[in-house]
């Protein structure tokens, strides 16, 4: 019963992850800018949770001095330029094309698994190399000279937050082991924030008087599909194989394309519906073979 519950909340969460691109798309017809829309989201979400530790938990600041270099790459790089080459991926292609883009990330991963760690590459991983980069390239229609031109640096920030989500992945992996999820949302979103900040401050006035439709956007991004999505995550991973948990997240980017097409009318080609396929069965294929794809967390 209890492994059927972590399997809802890990599909409910990847829904809710779903609607970030969706979410985002929405904003930024306020004329925001990705950068000014991360800034805002990582400082809601860091003073959401810095408060009732700070009254209720005060133990989960505390962190090794060994460990501060580990925190600040986990702050600026796989946290802050994270969600801000995402974002700009968003809001220059599609929220699709970036949730696909984003989703190549095990890839790298296995390729640095093999260079680095030494991981044997077997047939099958192979196999998933060439679906998922086969998948994306009918995905962004690269295959199309114009529109790939006019869409060539969203979809090197798509790729850029799949790389910038690797060392992520690798930072995180290393520092569960001394760690709670709280701590490291803590400092994560915290640093972020604090390296964003000079993009807050220039544009103090002209945020204030954001209209109250773009703020419901903003606290909307940086509740649910950001700290509540994580958190239902990582709690269901205490019942199920962290394994099968990634392979369930693929939903995401699935729940993606469905919104975008009910709520953004967002069409696709049948090249690209093919694309997306292919990319996905890749994914799924690296999350079930590798064995440090077995051990995948994600945000």
């Amino acid at each position: 019963m209890k492994e059927s519950y972590g399997y809802l909340l890990i599909a409910a969460a990847s829904i809710i992850w779903g609607t970030m691109g969706i979410f985002g798309k929405l904003a930024f017809e306020y004329e925001i800018s990705p950068a000014t829309l991360i800034a805002l989201r990582l400082f809601i979400s860091s003073l959401t949770i810095l408060i009732p530790i700070a009254l209720l938990k005060k133990e989960l600041f505390r962190i090794q001095k060994k460990d501060l270099p580990k925190f600040l790459i986990l702050g600026l790089l796989a946290t802050a330029l994270q969600r801000l080459t995402y974002f700009y991926a968003i809001d220059l292609t599609t929220a699709t094309i970036a949730a696909v883009l984003f989703y190549t990330y095990p890839i790298f991963v296995t390729i640095f698994a093999s260079l680095v760690l030494k991981e044997k590459i077997i047939f099958s991983t192979i196999l998933a190399v060439i679906l998922t980069f086969s998948g994306v390239i009918l995905v962004v229609k690269a295959y199309e000279a114009s529109w790939l031109s006019t869409s060539f640096f969203g979809i090197m920030f798509g790729i850029m937050s799949s790389i910038f989500f690797v060392i992520y992945f690798f930072i995180t992996k290393e520092l569960r082991k001394r760690y709670t999820n709280w701590t490291l949302i803590l400092y994560g979103d915290t640093i972020g924030a604090i390296a964003l900040a000079p993009i807050i401050f220039p544009s103090c006035f002209e945020i204030a008087n954001y209209p109250q439709q773009l703020w419901l956007l903003i606290f909307t991004i940086a509740w649910f599909p950001s700290l509540l999505a994580y958190l239902l995550y990582s709690y269901a991973l205490k019942h199920v194989a962290s394994s099968k948990g990634s392979i369930i997240s693929v939903i995401e980017p699935l729940s993606t394309a469905v919104f975008s097409v009910t709520i953004l009318r967002e069409k696709f080609e049948t090249s690209q519906i093919i694309g997306i396929t292919l990319a996905l069965t890749g994914v799924i294929l690296l999350f079930y073979k590798p064995k440090i794809l077995s051990e995948t967390l994600r945000e």
